[in-house]
């Protein structure tokens, strides 16, 4: 049997799961949040929002997603679904910010990650809108440290 075949076969598994697979489902970023971006242009660049994020990060994010982002935090351990590798360049940095918005606003209550087991908390109901962009500032800065 020549190889072909089955590349061809194993690149249409690929292009279905890109496309339709789990993946693709955790990526669609609801309409409600579909295109929302920060206050101003230079919102997740500003030393002062930085500093703001890393406070809430380590008092909200830490615990789960590690002191570094990698997903490696004392009280994640023990989660059904693991903590999301914030440091990790090729996934969280390739991701748009709505997602990023999006995720932090309605934490494990969207699916698909409520039924793989998803406990993150929504934080829109306990940070402003302003606190989770100052959040996904500093949560930015683990995938870029971690690339160089």
């Amino acid at each position: 049997m020549s190889k072909t075949p089955a590349l061809v076969v194993l690149g249409a598994a690929l292009s279905w799961l890109a496309a339709c697979g789990p993946y693709a489902q955790s990526t669609a970023v609801p309409s409600l949040y579909r295109g929302v971006s920060p206050p101003t242009d230079d919102f997740l660049t500003s030393p002062a929002n930085l500093e703001a994020g890393q406070h809430l990060y380590d008092r909200h994010c830490a615990s789960c997603h590690g002191d570094t982002g990698r997903g490696d935090g004392p009280a994640g351990h023990a989660l059904p679904l693991k903590p999301v590798n914030l440091a990790d360049p090729t996934g969280v940095g390739q991701k748009p910010l709505d997602y990023w918005f999006w995720r932090l606003s309605e934490g494990g209550t969207a699916e698909p990650f409520h039924s793989q087991g998803s406990v993150m908390p929504a934080w829109k109901y306990h940070l402003s809108e302003t606190e989770r962009w100052q959040v996904i500032a500093y949560a930015r800065t683990l995938h870029q440290a971690e690339a160089k």
